[in-house]
């Protein structure tokens, strides 16, 4: 298969979308669970904002949205950077690109850094509403970041069609 620098800027892209409906899903079973169950922990987060929210589902609804709005604005703000310069680095790679060209020590520590990230998450024995949250941020972020992986190699494309 010919990989050209349009289908590895979409790789990524559904590599990152991928990863984050997984954890999206994840975290949101991790929050939806927590707040269905019927438990009198005064310390957890559903606890916390069951009395502002309305109610046990209504405060897990309310983490919910804060994870998806942490996520839009790190997707937005921090990931799209790295998706830049990724996608610039595809962009000098000189055709026919190898996989293994593709991604750099700083990109691949990265993403290291966030499997480790999470996988500490069940080594600390976070409440599960905890890593819920991180994981529904995390997943949103991704998405969002995938989303401009898919901007740029349309645009690519675009650029190319015209010239």
């Amino acid at each position: 298969m010919k990989l050209t620098h349009f289908k590895l800027i979409l790789f990524s892209g559904f590599v990152w979308f991928g990863i984050g409906i997984y954890l999206l899903t994840l975290g949101m079973n991790f929050i939806v669970g927590t707040a269905t169950t019927a438990v009198n922990d005064t310390s957890s987060l559903i606890a916390l904002f069951s009395p502002i929210a309305g109610g046990r589902e209504q405060a897990g609804l309310l983490l919910i949205i804060i994870g998806l709005m942490i996520g839009f604005l790190k997707g937005r703000f921090v990931l799209s950077k790295t998706v830049q310069r990724v996608v610039q680095r595809i962009i000098s790679l000189p055709l026919p690109i190898k996989l293994s060209q593709v991604y750099g020590v700083r990109y691949l520590a990265l993403i290291a850094l966030m499997v480790l990230l999470g996988m500490s998450l069940k080594w600390f024995k976070l409440p599960l509403e905890v890593r819920g949250l991180v994981d529904v941020a995390i997943g949103s972020a991704l998405m969002n970041g995938a989303l401009a992986y898919f901007r740029l190699g349309f645009a690519l494309r675009k650029q190319q069609s015209n010239s």
